[in-house]
């Protein structure tokens, strides 16, 4: 089975890295890499730039797995390319647009990127997707990744941003899939409110849900043998 992994904005593909490694080595495990993208402002647009890596590497259907906006293009790819996907997999992530008071933090952040450096932005930005308790024990790996992730350039950001604030809602786009889908959700995630992405299991054919306790927006970190054993199963299935 083929396996394609996006990671989410303000980070790259290295959050795979240790996790995948807990996975069914029986599988081919994909983890493009989109956070130096200067040239995409839309999510249909990195959506194209995913089936031409795909296309390269003659890939010609897999299980998409995406984190936060990693999912938002999993989702895309999917409904522009229905009959390659094998499963999709949200990862902290949500089909629905953004609200206009995400759309107006969205503003704040292009505005904070115009006007400061990358490293004071992921300084912010970053530890938020952890919940205090792992923040509090893993100061070392949450400050590494901020050191990582602070070199991507702000032009990038700024794409991912805009990208992110257009996008459109694929709540509508569920009864139409008739591939499984998984849900990767924290109870503490201050970006993907559980209780509105699990509203979004009832439009799913095959549902597939694990809602972690005391974790926020990062399971591959927070709680990683779960996770990794919650795919796997899923995996089986297909």
């Amino acid at each position: 089975m083929n396996l394609v992994f996006l990671h989410g904005f303000g980070e790259n593909s290295s959050i795979w890295e240790d996790f995948v490694k807990r996975l069914n080595p029986k599988h081919n495990i994909v983890c493009p890499d989109f956070s130096e993208k200067k040239d995409c402002f839309s999510i249909p647009e990195y959506a194209e730039w995913l089936k031409g890596i795909l296309d390269k590497m003659e890939i010609k259907e897999a299980v998409i797995i995406g984190h936060s906006m990693g999912g938002y293009i999993a989702l895309e790819f999917c409904h522009k390319y229905h009959g390659f996907v094998k499963g999709l997999g949200l990862f902290h992530s949500s089909a629905s647009a953004d609200s206009e008071e995400k759309k107006e933090n969205r503003d704040k952040t292009i505005q904070f990127l115009i006007k400061h450096d990358t490293n004071l932005f992921i300084k912010h930005f970053y530890p938020n997707m952890f919940s205090e308790a792992f923040k509090d024990s893993n100061a070392e790996l949450i400050n590494k990744n901020i050191e990582q992730f602070s070199k991507i350039t702000n032009e990038a950001l700024l794409a991912a941003t805009l990208a992110m604030k257009s996008r459109q809602s694929h709540i509508e786009n569920f009864p139409s899939f008739d591939f499984p889908i998984f849900q990767i959700l924290g109870t503490q995630d201050t970006f993907v409110n559980y209780a509105e992405a699990l509203q979004q299991t009832l439009k799913i054919k095959s549902p597939n849900v694990l809602l972690l306790n005391d974790i926020c927006h990062a399971g591959m970190f927070e709680s990683p043998q779960i996770c990794a054993n919650f795919i796997n199963t899923f995996l089986e299935r297909i």
